[in-house]
């Protein structure tokens, strides 16, 4: 693995009820991508993929700084094959690191799934399907999954894609902030190419640890917001 090389996959809905918040996520994308941009240490390479009723794989493994957050393509619409996108994603990235020699790999494999509903359109994967997956790439590769929902009314479907799975955290905000889901999404790749000299053992710890307090932190915020209880 290439020390200090993280990699950042958006997995990203671009279903219909995501128009609301067109220019946040736009917006969003480019503060994380000119943060990253602006770091020496380590580096930082990402991927791109949308879903809607299908799914686009818009750039795989691309240099942080070759990638134009001015002109992020983002229009919503459609309806939501969130399997699909999700098991997309993990296969490509997947076949794309198998590819790569032993050195040039990242360090840190890190993907972020953001949505604003739940799953009705998928053809290719199940739900079980999915979580399989990202099993499998957690408990032997070691990938983190970031699954950030917002007004989601109902958990189900993420309690069962995710829960009591290995490096999976599940963040719930209000969908009128956007900004704090990506300011997290950088503090995270910042802090990992920030700590050069550690141990693998070390900055695993203190992801886990950011990511954890941020999931409890958002989803009370969230739970007031919202009068109950989501977990």
């Amino acid at each position: 693995m290439k020390e200090g090389l993280v990699h950042v996959c958006f997995v990203l809905d671009e279903s219909g009820s995501m128009s609301y918040s067109t220019s946040d996520v736009k917006g969003g994308f480019k503060k994380v991508i000119e943060e990253q941009k602006a770091l020496t240490n380590g580096g930082c390479i990402v991927s791109l993929f949308k879903f809607s009723d299908t799914v686009k794989e818009v750039y795989l493994g691309k240099d942080v700084n070759e990638i134009d957050a001015d002109n992020l393509d983002y229009s919503p619409g459609g309806m939501t094959a969130m399997n699909d996108g999700i098991g997309t994603a993990i296969d490509s990235v997947g076949k794309w690191l198998a590819a790569k020699d032993e050195s040039e790999r990242p360090e840190k494999n890190l993907i972020i799934i953001m949505t604003d509903g739940a799953e009705n359109a998928s053809r290719e994967f199940s739900l079980e399907q999915v979580r399989e997956k990202i099993k499998h790439q957690t408990e032997k590769y070691d990938w983190s999954f970031v699954y950030m929902g917002t007004d989601v009314t109902d958990s189900s479907y993420t309690n069962h894609l995710m829960g009591g799975l290995k490096n999976c955290t599940s963040l719930y905000n209000s969908r009128d902030n956007h900004t704090e889901n990506y300011s997290l999404c950088c503090s995270v790749a910042t802090a990992w190419r920030g700590m050069e000299g550690s141990t693998y053992e070390m900055k695993s710890a203190v992801l886990e640890a950011d990511l954890t307090n941020a999931a409890d932190s958002m989803t009370e915020r969230y739970e007031k917001k919202i009068g109950r209880k989501i977990k």
